[in-house]
């Protein structure tokens, strides 16, 4: 089974190395791949059950990276809710949460929340340590993995993004301060999960704002906070996840960002289309239509895509999954599909 290590040693290693297999699981992701998840609310809160589905998934699928592995996975809720907002748990979907802000005026008192003891962080290092020590009686340490949303995906979430996107606007200045404070919080988060892991060996930043706005606001209000964060963990493999459509602008910048995987949108964007504009500065994780065959189609049709995106990326290195995440209904037999064809089966 590939390790934390092989992918460091994959994305700092030579540019002709053969397709790395990987599945993204982040809940709910593989539901349909370990048999059903009957209960959204039991898997979030129940460590013990988190650990079971999380470990399936592993053991069906051995010969790809499980990215993140075994994790306590809250959702996207966690570093908002640091910043207040009400949350909402749901028996068959992942937890809510409303905003805490209702006017851009409000920016100007607001203070940066204690990383690691706001919110649901707490609960999330609590989760971890009770995962942590189920798994070493199993003979088996955890991942060393840090999550966290972006700062424009916080300021979207504890302002509503419609207000968020307005203000980018009409208060730009009050904006640069929320994205600073989001900023610090994620680095500050980060730095809570690595004390807890003994050290990050993998990173990853949701931030799918980045290609929702302009290239110009893109550029003023969310570049210089992820290469900040990025910057801080310089020796840990980290990933930027985003799978929408990003425009040419929006490209050219993701080189900069400071990421060293860019866990892309294979619906929105192909393989050879973004090494050429890439390169190797960024290594790409996906190739895969999530929608596509992967997910309606048979095991034959997902090896013939598979193979197709080796072959484009001969010679580049590539994680080859679905770009992003598979929908909760992908089938066990073709995701199978899809690792055997990146091993050439």
């Amino acid at each position: 089974m590939p390790t934390y290590r092989d992918l460091a040693a994959y994305v700092r290693g030579p540019a002709h190395a053969p397709p790395l297999p990987a599945i993204w699981d982040f809940f709910p992701c593989h539901a349909a791949a370990v048999g059903g998840v009957p209960s959204f609310l039991r898997y979030y809160l129940d460590p013990e059950e988190k650990v079971a589905v999380q470990r399936r998934l592993a053991a069906l699928v051995p010969e790809a990276l499980i990215l993140p592995g075994v994790f306590p996975d809250l959702g996207v809720v966690v570093e908002a809710s640091a910043f207040g907002g009400q949350l909402v748990w749901f028996e068959d979907g992942a937890p809510f949460i409303g905003p805490a802000l209702h006017d851009p005026s409000e920016i100007d008192r607001l203070t940066l929340p204690p990383p690691g003891r706001a919110g649901l962080m707490p609960l999330l290092l609590s989760q971890r340590e009770s995962m942590r020590r189920a798994l070493r009686g199993a003979g088996r340490e955890m991942e060393r993995f840090g999550f966290s949303m972006g700062p424009a995906e916080i300021a979207g979430l504890v302002m509503g993004y419609d207000r968020f996107y307005l203000a980018m606007c009409d208060e730009p200045d009050r904006i640069v301060r929320l994205m600073a404070l989001a900023a610090e919080l994620v680095i500050g988060w980060l730095r809570e999960q690595a004390r807890a892991c003994g050290g990050l060996e993998v990173l990853a930043v949701a931030e799918h704002v980045f290609h929702q706005v302009s290239p110009a606001h893109a550029r003023r209000f969310i570049l210089p906070c992820l290469q900040t964060i990025f910057a801080q963990f310089p020796e840990t493999v980290r990933i930027y996840h985003n799978e929408g459509r990003h425009a040419e602008a929006h490209i050219e910048m993701v080189p900069a960002l400071g990421a060293d995987i860019w866990h892309f949108g294979s619906d929105a964007h192909l393989v050879p289309d973004l090494l050429d504009r890439v390169g190797e500065r960024v290594v790409l994780f996906g190739g895969l239509n999530p929608h596509g065959v992967i997910r309606h189609g048979t095991p034959a049709e997902v090896r013939a895509e598979a193979r197709a995106v080796v072959a484009a990326a001969a010679g580049r290195r590539l994680i080859l999954s679905t770009g992003t995440g598979t929908t909760p209904d992908t089938p066990l037999e073709n995701q199978r599909a899809m690792v055997e064809a990146a091993l050439g089966a």
